[in-house]
């Protein structure tokens, strides 16, 4: 049997998760080495890691609004919603846009409907996991930067570099 190697970040949120009794990991996010302004928002728990050419970003708040469909997707049951939390670079400009880069925040519960797609927040495109805590699970859409402003290539580096290391997703995303 093969040895299994751990990383300390690992280890850390194994011990979070022993002494918390929850898989909330994200108070055990550190700063990648690459994104020193770090945005955080107490009231859902989101720490979120941004460039330094991000500075004097801002932060907008919009609602997400979706209608559930049932087991079979033949009947809408119900409708969701929820914030989307949009950071957005400095250099935005009405006559020059630059790509924002949207936080969708679900509870525990509209998670369990949004992966097996019967809940769509967007026109298009799959919800990807970035962390999650013991109430929400905050994602963004894989159609995020898909367009033609400016930036759209950099907010999908910065989102990727703060997948949270080392966290186990709620749910496989698909390959």
């Amino acid at each position: 049997m093969k040895a299994m190697k751990i990383k300390p970040k690992s280890l850390l949120c194994l011990a979070l998760v022993l002494i918390s009794g929850s898989f909330g990991c994200s108070t055990a996010h550190k700063h990648p080495a690459d994104l020193p302004l770090r945005y955080h928002n107490a009231q859902y728990g989101l720490t979120f890691f941004l460039p330094a050419n991000w500075n004097g970003y801002s932060v907008l708040t919009q609602e997400w609004n979706a209608q559930l469909e049932s087991v079979d997707y033949q009947t809408v049951i119900g409708t969701e919603h929820g914030p989307i939390i949009l950071l957005r670079n400095p250099n935005w400009k009405a006559d020059e846009p630059y790509q924002d880069i949207p936080i969708i925040v679900f509870t525990r519960r509209q998670w369990d409907f949004a992966k097996p797609q019967r809940l769509f927040v967007g026109a298009g495109g799959i919800e990807y996991e970035i962390s999650h805590n013991d109430k929400y699970v905050f994602a963004i859409n894989s159609r995020h930067n898909w367009g033609e402003s400016k930036g759209w290539e950099e907010t999908g580096k910065i989102v990727e570099q703060n997948v949270v290391a080392g966290m186990p997703h709620l749910y496989p995303d698909p390959p």
